[in-house]
């Protein structure tokens, strides 16, 4: 199996990107005011308001939760690469040392 720890971080760093665009998405969303009346002042505009009212805050909720999403999708892909290449470097320490104690080694020990 073939990892690249720098394109698992690339990926990382870009899902970091896109859970701050999810943040700052719900930020701005969440500023705009919903006023009562905005739709006039009737009882089917009422129920408009509260069906827009509920339907903002979800999306509002939706964005914040993408957000965490994507940031812990990109912590894990940063994890995961140097977690690869901790291992790499330990299986070549574990090579080097084989090739030592065999006395086939042509480099230095």
């Amino acid at each position: 199996m073939f990892v690249d720890p720098e394109l698992l971080r690339s990926g990382g760093d870009e899902s970091h990107r896109a859970g701050g665009h999810a943040l700052d998405g719900a930020d701005r969303l969440s500023r705009g005011p919903l006023m009562s009346g905005m739709f006039g002042d009737f009882a089917a505009a009422e129920a408009f308001h509260d069906a827009v009212t509920t339907t903002h805050a979800q999306h509002v909720s939706n964005l914040q939760a993408h957000h965490e999403s994507l940031t812990s999708t990109g912590s894990k892909a940063h994890l995961a690469a140097t977690g690869f290449n901790e291992m790499d470097e330990r299986n070549a320490d574990e090579m080097r040392a084989v090739r030592c104690n065999s006395g086939i080694s042509t480099s230095p020990c």
